[in-house]
């Protein structure tokens, strides 16, 4: 065998083992799903070139299994409610706070319970799932996101598509005609641009969203 040529092929059948790999550290399914069956495609085409029919079989088995997982996810049509903290109870909010604090933090450094008391805070239902936590400042037409939380098995844009594009009349009736939010997490910026915010050329790291 050309020495060369089993370079390429070894490096392809590490590539393959990496991504595999990567894939397990996703929490969101969707994107473990994804990735897991790009590996398996990679890992299967391994083993057709070495020869390996096992590896090839098994591994092509399972990218089809992804494959089928990925466009169920894809078809499935999520209900989504966004509830006012006041609506379903202080003691509600505050037990949800607490169990994903530490979570929280990471997206709100120094954001403490009080604070999301004193702001509007509405809490988000995926199927009926308590699945994140939405907060805000209103000043006139304005609102300033103090956050926009999501557990990490639910972190899609699904959830922003239905903040910023279905619920718009509901902020609408509130007198609310933008909001504005600062990127405190290196997955904010391309949460907000993807969900109709622009960049907002007078705030460092600041996101505005025309409603």
């Amino acid at each position: 065998m050309n020495i060369e040529l089993k370079w390429v092929w070894e490096f392809i059948g590490y590539s393959a083992s990496l991504i595999i790999l990567v894939s397990l550290l996703m929490t969101n399914v969707f994107r473990l799903r994804l990735i897991n069956l790009v590996g398996s495609l990679l890992f299967s085409w391994y083993g057709y070139l070495i020869g390996s029919w096992p590896v090839c079989a098994i591994n092509f088995a399972i990218s089809i299994i992804d494959g089928w997982y990925v466009l169920q996810i894809m078809r499935s049509s999520a209900y989504f409610e966004l509830a006012p903290a006041t609506s379903v109870g202080e003691e509600y909010l505050k037990r949800i706070f607490l169990f994903h604090e530490r979570e929280i933090l990471k997206f709100a450094p120094g954001l403490v319970f009080s604070d999301l008391e004193a702001a509007s805070t509405c809490i988000l239902f995926r199927n009926m799932l308590p699945v994140g936590v939405f907060s805000y400042h209103q000043e006139g037409q304005d609102a300033d996101i103090l956050i926009d939380f999501m557990i990490p098995e639910y972190r899609d844009f699904k959830a922003g598509r239905f903040l910023y594009r279905t619920k718009r009349m509901f902020f609408k009736e509130r007198g609310i005609k933008r909001f504005h939010a600062v990127a405190r997490h290196p997955s904010h910026p391309k949460y907000y641009l993807k969900n109709g915010f622009t960049e907002d050329p007078d705030v460092v790291g600041g996101f505005v969203c025309e409603l």
